[in-house]
């Protein structure tokens, strides 16, 4: 009786909305470090200006504040979250791999956001997670 016979999350989908959250204080503080170093002659160089380094790093605190929202629609079910959090984390991952070629001593937190950004979107898109998005029980093929 206690079987329900609609959609149910996922553990897949909660461990996302949770990396989710994790990512996007990653790129939060990424860019939080990335702001207070743009002063710095080298780490401007290194974007090409403190203009552009500035500009990159409230970006990246853009990103982790969106991802952190996308969680909320992410737990619910949301496909629009789904789409855009393939969208955001797509975008946080070719930035953190950016970012920490252009400034090394921000490697260590752009590695752990780059490989929280594909564990998202591995997990995002998988058989568990298609079905959930799609409103399909468990047992329900998703084609």
């Amino acid at each position: 009786m206690s079987e329900q016979l609609g959609p149910q999350r996922p553990l897949g989908v909660t461990i996302v909305a949770a990396l989710a959250v994790v990512s996007g204080a990653f790129d939060i503080i990424g860019g939080i470090v990335l702001l207070s170093m743009q002063s710095d002659p080298t780490t401007a160089d290194a974007f090409g200006g403190a203009g552009i380094a500035t500009s990159l790093a409230v970006m990246e605190i853009a990103f982790g504040i969106i991802m952190v929202l996308i969680a909320v629609g992410l737990l619910r079910g949301n496909t629009v979250s789904r789409i855009a959090a393939t969208i955001v984390q797509a975008i946080s991952l070719a930035g953190s791999i950016w970012i920490g070629i252009a400034q090394p001593s921000t490697l260590s937190t752009e590695i752990v956001s780059a490989l929280v950004a594909l564990a998202i979107l591995m997990l995002l898109w998988s058989a568990d997670a298609t079905r959930y998005f799609k409103g399909l029980a468990p047992d329900q093929p998703t084609s």
